[in-house]
């Protein structure tokens, strides 16, 4: 049985680990947080047994994609969408700041979208639009 040796961008100077500063996120698959899912109508814990299922399937099936792919597939598809900030219908959190213009919705239940924002390569959750009222669809 053969290890896989996992490739870090990481370069050791000395005791010190540096992290190239170039990279381009987009040539990278998305990591998903639930670090910042929102509690309330649009939390996790609200949604179906079967929702939570098909979200795990949503993440596993983009696990392979680059950010540039999922731009340039369907939006119901594996693709995502551009949500405008000011089209959400619940109250933001306080650490989105005025830098974040727009939202990113991915599909995880057949049509119901889980919106959040990118940093670098990581998608942070914020809302799961189980019922479609977050933002007018």
């Amino acid at each position: 049985m053969t290890k896989n040796k996992i490739k870090t961008p990481a370069i050791k100077k000395g005791n010190r680990i540096t992290i190239p500063e170039n990279i381009n996120y987009d040539t990278k698959p998305p990591v998903f947080s639930l670090e910042r899912v929102q509690s309330g109508n649009y939390c996790f814990s609200i949604l179906t047994k079967e929702d939570k299922v098909q979200f795990a399937e949503a993440i596993f099936k983009r696990r392979s994609l680059t950010w540039s792919e999922i731009k340039n597939t369907g939006r119901h598809a594996l693709g995502s969408e551009k949500i405008s900030k000011s089209a959400i219908k619940t109250s933001l959190p306080p650490f989105i700041k005025d830098d974040v213009e727009d939202f990113i919705a991915f599909r995880f239940s057949g049509k119901k979208p889980m919106v959040g924002y990118k940093v670098k390569d990581v998608f942070y959750v914020l809302w799961f639009d189980h019922n479609f009222t977050l933002y007018a669809h």
